[in-house]
């Protein structure tokens, strides 16, 4: 019983793991941050801490070894040849896998983002140019390219807060400057299910697509 017991124990703790969130955190601000937060971890990626250099420990004089005469192998693999792959599975059949690697990967990225929400996305533009009439035309192609970029995002991801300024600098000393800071979580077992779900797809991709491979007999 007390081995059910800590087997019980351990499978909860390891469900009560997966419904951890995992936490990104990207600020810009002349310099571009990253951050991966999960529980009480928190690990900095962009930009890397340097790491500090270890003292390489000195390399001692390697002893020859005997080198012994190995009987060759009676039955050898048939090298991969992509030649032969298309005579096997035709032009069609390369890309049906083409298009269904595509299809696949494109799936994967949607079910994945479709289970990330954005608790906080802020951006402060300051657009700037040589005079009023080229800062006018600079905004007008920032917006036409800002806006329907994050209508675009807003329907993949959940987004619960948004602040976006965007404005044009009409100063006598214009300057461009720009300032922005994300904040979005996706829970352990999301991500675990979307792996779950595509890779076992994958596998099936993979085992029809694996090329049969002819064994030559010396």
């Amino acid at each position: 019983m007390i081995a059910l017991y800590i087997i019980l124990g351990i499978l909860l703790l390891l469900f009560l793991i997966t419904l951890l969130n995992v936490w990104a955190l990207i600020s810009y601000n002349e310099e571009l941050k990253l951050f991966v937060k999960i529980a009480f971890v928190k690990l900095q990626l962009v930009p890397p801490k340097p790491k500090k250099e270890k003292k390489k420990p000195e390399k001692k004089p390697k002893k020859k070894k005997k080198t012994e005469n190995k009987e060759p192998e009676k039955q050898k693999r048939k090298s991969f040849d992509f030649k032969d792959y298309v005579k096997e599975k035709g032009v069609s059949g390369i890309l049906n896998i083409i298009r269904r690697v595509a299809d696949l990967a494109v799936g994967a990225m949607k079910d994945l983002f479709s289970k990330i929400t954005v608790t906080k996305l802020s951006l402060r533009l300051r657009i700037a140019g040589s005079d009023a009439a080229d800062t006018a035309v600079k905004y007008g192609r920032v917006c036409s390219v800002l806006y329907p970029a994050l209508k675009i995002i807003a329907e993949i991801v959940t987004v619960k807060d948004y602040n976006i300024d965007v404005e044009p600098d009409f100063s006598d000393e214009p300057k461009n400057s720009a300032q922005a800071e994300v904040i979005a979580r996706i829970r352990i077992i999301s991500i675990l299910s979307v792996v779950f779900k595509r890779g076992f797809q994958a596998l099936r991709l993979i085992l029809k697509a694996k090329p049969k491979h002819r064994r030559i007999k010396n």
